[in-house]
């Protein structure tokens, strides 16, 4: 019986040994510390990540001064780099914050047995967390646990999902934030994200999507499409935030055609050989012998004043007024409707190249045609323009 038992006492401690084994390997293979894997840890009292979340409800904050433990599931590690020193467990319905004081070597689907002795239930502006919890205190105890996200509209966010792992589909960020990257060198990133319907409606804008500048996607584009996103949701109560955090890059999947037509970046040096296009047009105003490229796409039906609403404008196809030969507007997107991302470019009469000739009201045919020239980059009808225009190229 005796050899029996010491058998069965050598087996558990080779497994032992081995289990420790793959997690160091693992860890040392990702850069992080090796946990300590001690099953010695008392168990105690053992809670629910729901008890515990009922508890700091009730109580704010709670240090533990006994033994006890709570056990979850991993559904956010530090993989990315987007969170650090910290992770997200989720057991049943209920998720919660370990924040540690020093890094993991955690991985999304463990299975751990949390001790909690000394460590501190509280949060962060509005985020349930276990604070100061040493990484030494976690046991783990299975891997590739499966936990699927979940599918949300932004809409039904509330503060029951809060720590949880969520996916929203029909989002997208807005076109102006579209040129920057996830994150800036030295700060957090933070942009708004978008929820449309399926008829691209926007229904909502509320969920920040930040991320930390130690991200190892941080200095990639934000994706220019519409689709699904998946990522940690928590709540900053200071400046009652939701906010939402990516745990992998591969878990953003952006790629259809998106509702808010993209933003176009000023290209070109204002030559003829290399002209601006228009989003230059219109961020360098005040600049003077400059060359433009773009779309010409209707043409106002004033010669003084301010455009001040769209009556005042023919898109096309005809053009009745005497106004519509003094004047073109060019655009980038040959589909473009909105005067604010124009150019209207004067066509003086007195033009030595006799610009004013190739005009839509007597040539409604140059609708939609590529015009390039050459003119001071000033206001004209209230909006980005170009006057003194006279040298042109105009091409189908």
């Amino acid at each position: 019986m005796l050899k029996s038992i010491k058998k069965i006492g050598i087996l558990v401690l080779i497994a032992m040994v081995v289990f420790a084994s793959c997690i160091d390997k693992n860890a040392r293979k990702n850069n992080y510390p090796v946990p300590n894997v001690d099953f010695t840890l008392p168990v105690g009292y053992v809670y629910t990540i729901d008890t515990l979340l009922y508890m700091w409800h009730a109580e704010g904050r709670h240090t533990f001064t006994q033994d006890a433990s709570v056990y979850g599931v991993v559904i956010g590690d530090e993989t990315s780099g987007n969170i650090y020193k910290a992770s997200f467990i989720k057991d049943g319905d209920a998720a919660i914050e370990l924040y540690m004081k020093s890094t993991s070597g955690l991985r999304d689907g463990d299975s751990i047995r949390v001790y909690l002795k000394g460590a501190t239930l509280s949060e962060y502006s509005g985020t349930p967390q276990i604070q100061d919890l040493d990484p030494n205190n976690i046991t783990i105890l299975a891997n590739n646990i499966p936990v699927e996200p979940e599918e949300l509209n932004t809409l039904d966010v509330n503060t029951n999902y809060i720590c949880h792992l969520v996916k929203f589909n029909h989002v997208e960020f807005a076109a102006a934030d579209r040129i920057h990257t996830f994150a800036p060198e030295n700060a957090y990133g933070q942009y708004n994200l978008n929820q449309y319907d399926d008829n691209c409606v926007l229904q909502d804008s509320k969920i920040i999507v930040r991320t930390s500048n130690y991200a190892s996607f941080a200095n990639k584009q934000l994706p220019q499409g519409n689709g699904s996103i998946t990522g940690i949701l928590t709540y900053y109560d200071s400046g009652s935030a939701w906010q939402f955090t990516i745990r992998a890059y591969s878990e953003v999947q952006m790629n259809n055609a998106p509702c808010e037509e993209p933003v176009v970046p000023p290209t070109g040096s204002g030559t003829q050989a290399d002209p601006y296009n228009i989003a230059a047009g219109i961020a360098y105003q005040g600049t003077d012998g400059q060359w433009i490229r773009g779309y010409i796409v209707g043409s106002a039906n004033i010669a003084s004043g301010n455009i001040t609403n769209d009556s005042q404008i023919s898109w096309g196809p005809e053009f009745t007024y005497n106004e519509n030969m003094t004047n073109f507007i060019l655009a980038d997107n040959v589909n473009e409707r909105d005067i604010n991302k124009c150019v209207v470019v004067y066509l003086p009469s007195n033009a030595e190249s006799g610009i004013r000739s190739i005009n839509l009201k007597d040539h409604p045919e140059n609708l939609y045609k590529v015009l390039k020239v050459k003119g001071d980059l000033k206001p004209y009808l209230g909006k980005s323009g170009m006057r003194n225009t006279n040298e042109y190229e105009l091409t189908d």
